[in-house]
């Protein structure tokens, strides 16, 4: 049976590429920077101290590649929506980033720098009260000819209130 060249050549390319790719891979994997003066999970942007059931609150961070992530499994979820329960002082979870209610946006900056923002729409079941929204997140560094570390960081910022009526 006679093999055609240029089939052959075809598929030596593509295995050189594949196999180049996966060599190259970690390679390429940018490390994340914070900007200068801030460290992961900063809030750039804060809640507003107050919200109306049906609002959405929104917080911005300096955030990290959502990929290291899922490479790294020490949390299980980007942010968590959490309620302050007075009569037992804990703060107990009320939405996750499995919820429909929440949404996690990851935007890319340059030379390693992102943010994330966290947005929550208050469902009209919300009950009064105190929240807060935690990012959880994880940064790739690396030192110069040292393999790559990823850490893990997570962020509580300010407290709002969410009232029925104003």
């Amino acid at each position: 049976m006679r093999q055609h060249p240029q089939f052959m050549d075809h598929i030596l390319c593509l295995l050189t590429s594949s196999f180049s790719e996966s060599l190259l891979r970690p390679l390429l994997r940018y490390v994340d920077r914070a900007p200068v003066g801030t460290t992961f999970g900063d809030v750039l942007q804060p809640a507003n101290p107050q919200y109306r059931v049906g609002e959405v609150v929104e917080v911005t961070f300096v955030g990290a590649n959502p990929k290291n992530s899922a490479e790294n499994r020490t949390h299980q979820t980007f942010l968590t929506v959490e309620k302050y329960e007075a009569t037992s002082a804990t703060w107990k979870i009320m939405h996750n980033d499995a919820s429909w209610e929440t949404r996690f946006y990851w935007h890319k900056g340059l030379l390693g720098h992102s943010n994330a923002t966290i947005q929550w729409h208050i469902p009209d079941t919300a009950q009064p009260g105190t929240y807060r929204i935690r990012y959880f997140g994880h940064n790739r560094k690396q030192d110069f000819l040292k393999p790559a570390v990823i850490l893990s960081f997570e962020s509580t910022p300010s407290t709002f209130d969410v009232v029925t009526t104003w």
